[in-house]
């Protein structure tokens, strides 16, 4: 039993008041070939992880029900570990310990974090974040003392600035080319310094219902290629800078309820391929110069500004195809 365990390639361990220790005990100072491990547990503390050696794992997925959650010190013999995911699967949001393991995952590419409390701090953690190159980042932002709290931003704000207070020598996010913040929900303001990551590609930010406003130097992301602006209700506007984003294909700003225009910019977006714009209920009218646009394949929107995009369609954008689509009201967002 002890061996088919340990040879697995595909391991779920399991530690809560329902789960069997069973594998738990089996693992025990024994190294495991398994290459993606999903850990289930309740609380834990930093003496409750038995020493466990996972050197062939290259995906880590921890699931918890806790508001305090001490990672496993044996993180540190997954040398090969490229995808990790810490989720908090209770009501409640987390504070995590022992991010020093974290400092060991230097081939980490990926990282997906949910349901926790300011979970960037500290030097270790920041530094392994140097050479990910997704970050995803849900329901991550919670209060503290009743100031709504950004750190989590703000770290990635300060490095990619070297200016992170007590520090010296602070790496940058020189390899980071996705980041996703989704149901983060007292996010009010986009840090500056998200504007300044000159690697990232692919930016989505989506059903964070209190973002009000973006950087002016938005369009600083020269290398932008996608960027989703979803679900954003209290969105007042796009700045005007989006149009310096000249490698931007595919923009996505559907159900953005508080948008009542976009930039005349948008014209200069000259290999923009695809845009949705589905259900922005106060967007009547377009920019004159979305004629300007040469390189758009499909636009999708609702019948009000359908119409509009029909006509463009007809002046000067022949091969665009217009998908005018019917408002789907939902109420979801409420559940989170």
């Amino acid at each position: 039993m002890r061996d088919l365990v340990v040879g697995r390639k595909r391991l779920v361990i399991e530690r809560n008041n329902f789960g069997s220790l069973e594998k738990w005990e089996l693992l025990r100072d024994r190294a495991s070939d398994a290459q993606i491990l999903s850990i289930l547990t309740g609380p834990m503390e930093k003496n409750g992880w038995y020493n466990m050696n996972f050197p062939e794992t290259d995906a880590l997925l921890l699931f918890f029900t806790s508001t305090e959650y001490f990672l496993p010190p044996f993180l540190k013999s997954m040398k090969n570990m490229k995808f990790l995911m810490i989720s908090n699967c209770g009501n409640n949001k987390a504070t995590m310990k022992g991010l020093s393991v974290l400092s060991s995952l230097t081939q980490l590419k990926s990282v997906w974090l949910e349901g926790l409390i300011s979970p960037l701090g500290g030097k270790q953690s920041i530094e392994v974040l140097e050479s990910i190159e997704k970050l995803s980042l849900s329901l991550c932002i919670g209060f503290n003392g009743g100031k709504q709290s950004i750190e989590v931003l703000e770290n990635i704000e300060k490095l990619s600035l070297s200016l992170y207070i007590g520090f010296k020598n602070i790496p940058t996010f020189t390899r980071l080319q996705d980041l996703i913040l989704d149901r983060n929900n007292n996010l009010e303001e986009l840090p500056l310094g998200i504007c300044n990551i000159p690697s990232i590609l692919s930016l989505s930010i989506t059903n964070c219902h209190q973002l009000q406003n973006l950087p002016y130097d938005f369009g600083n992301m020269s290398n932008l290629r996608m960027l989703r602006l979803s679900t954003l209700p209290c969105l007042k506007q796009i700045p005007a800078s989006i149009g310096k984003l000249e490698q931007l294909e595919y923009l996505d700003i559907s159900l953005c309820e508080g948008l009542k225009e976009l930039p005349k910019e948008i014209g200069q977006l000259k290999k923009l391929r695809e845009l949705d714009v589905r259900e922005c209920s106060h967007l009547i009218t377009l920019p004159w110069n979305v004629c300007e646009l040469s390189s758009p394949k499909l636009v999708t929107c609702d019948e009000t500004i359908g119409k509009q995009w029909l006509q463009a369609k007809n002046t000067s954008i022949a091969d665009l195809r217009v998908e005018i689509v019917e408002a789907q009201f939902s109420l979801d967002w409420l559940d989170d």
